[in-house]
């Protein structure tokens, strides 16, 4: 959404929001449902019968596909193939794919323009960012194949839980759905096209978490989905008063899931936890499944290569960076991308008999949860989205000294500008409130913790429910 879009959004009524909701839930209607994702669902669905074989094969011809493509089209791949004396035929494999050189976050930022497809229309094409690992924020373009695709291994998770397209589902993630200076419900907006309601997470508090529960239990969601940080809240809000609000399945994302949090997520809504691995970048997928032993690498969505230290490929169980290759994006495709995640690829099967290889936990980053100074609790996740836009941060890190003051510590590019930090300034004082006190230092590096963990969020306020 747009910078004016998203203004002229908050400035109107609740009703009018809705009505934006709603349309913007049309909009993605079109591009991601209908008959096309029925007939792509369905295809997706059966490589769940298929075996390892059958998924290599696919995996290589959708790669060989995928290769002869950024060779005529896209000039940063050409021009690496070409240095290399390279042909798309000596690429047929994904055992052929280290003959290329892996893409790092730095080659994206440099070379933007070179690794997009030279027969699409930019105009046509969809924005994506990460902040990354790091707080360094990244770019991307997608066509509307790789945002259908994406949909479609999402959707064949939540039918894996028992929920289908059309179900009511209730989602607690980053947006911001209802200015954060409402101080009065509703703290929510509804998508009509596709029954989704979508809650504010910038509202939760003691104080309003009994509103929560009474307009979930008005909706009655099958499924709800947020970010592990923010549903612990509510289970641990629930638990707190020997109360639970049961629904089929929680679906959870975008954080490390720790035991913990299942164990409180799973007593407060009744139900099992389905917990997935996705990234920005368009690269990885990875869900769970009803057997609850691990995350199976959707290989028909991307091919996935763990790297040890000294570049070699990792053996099975042999922790190792995650470097990543999407077959569905040609509009800006990502060829042996490496990500800051580590993870190993399992040697055990899975016993739901799915092709699909089980990875290990992905270890990434430790994170707290923000309190405001008025007592809401924001996940530490929601407040990546202000970074996303900034290709001026090489690195940040959040840490609250106390419930009013908060350290944003910047390590910058040489962009880096007044006009920036007053943007980050800004978008996080919206979502934490005017009583925030938001301090922007630049610094030269952000230290790691002893076992050389980078943590993004740091909190030294506890958290009281």
């Amino acid at each position: 959404m747009s910078s004016l879009l998203e203004r002229l959004y908050l400035s109107a009524p609740p009703w009018l929001q809705n009505l934006g909701v709603t349309w913007y839930g049309w909009k993605v209607y079109r591009r991601e449902y209908g008959r096309k994702f029925e007939r792509l669902l369905a295809e997706f669905e059966s490589h769940d019968r298929w075996s390892r074989e059958d998924l290599q094969r696919y995996q290589d011809e959708q790669l060989a596909t995928l290769i002869a493509h950024v060779y005529e089209h896209v000039p940063y791949y050409r021009r690496i193939m070409q240095e290399r004396r390279l042909q798309p035929q000596d690429i047929r494999s994904v055992e052929d794919l280290p003959r290329l050189p892996v893409l790092t976050p730095d080659d994206i930022r440099t070379h933007f323009d070179e690794l997009i497809a030279d027969n699409v229309v930019r105009s046509r094409l969809h924005h994506g960012h990460t902040s990354g690992t790091t707080g360094s924020p990244l770019q991307f373009l997608y066509d509307d194949r790789v945002c259908l695709v994406k949909n479609v291994v999402d959707w064949r998770q939540k039918r894996w839980a028992g929920i289908n397209p059309g179900d009511r589902m209730a989602f607690f993630l980053g947006r911001v759905v209802v200015p954060v200076s409402r101080s009065r419900p509703p703290f929510w907006r509804y998508n009509r096209v596709l029954k989704h309601l979508f809650f504010s997470s910038f509202h939760l508090s003691p104080d309003t978490l009994d509103i929560y529960f009474d307009k979930l239990g008005d909706f009655q969601p099958l499924a709800i989905e947020g970010y592990p940080s923010t549903m612990f809240i509510l289970a641990r809000y629930l638990l707190s008063r020997n109360q639970t609000f049961p629904v089929r399945a929680v679906f959870t994302s975008s954080e490390t899931l720790f035991p913990q949090q299942r164990e409180a997520i799973e007593q407060a809504f009744a139900c099992k936890l389905f917990d997935f691995y996705g990234m920005a970048e368009r690269v990885v997928f990875a869900t769970e499944c009803e057997q609850h032993c691990g995350h199976h690498l959707n290989s028909d969505f991307g091919v996935t290569e763990i790297v040890c230290g000294d570049d070699s490929a990792g053996t099975p169980g042999e922790m190792g960076r995650i470097v990543a290759t999407g077959l569905h994006n040609y509009a800006m495709p990502l060829i042996r991308y490496r990500t800051s995640d580590i993870t190993a690829v399992s040697r055990d099967r899975c016993a739901c008999g799915r092709p699909y290889p089980l990875m290990a936990e992905v270890t990434t980053k430790d994170e707290d949860i923000v309190t405001t100074p008025d007592g809401r609790f924001v996940s530490s996740s929601i407040l990546t989205h202000p970074f996303k836009p900034l290709a001026s941060v090489r690195e940040s890190q959040i840490i609250q000294e106390d419930r009013n003051h908060l350290v944003v510590k910047v390590v910058p590019r040489e962009s880096f500008s007044d006009r920036d930090r007053r943007y980050l300034i800004d978008e996080l004082t919206h979502r934490l409130g005017p009583e925030m006190r938001i301090e922007v230092v630049l610094v030269d590096r952000i230290p790691r913790t002893a076992a050389g963990k980078f943590r993004w969020v740091i909190s030294k306020v506890p958290l009281e429910l």
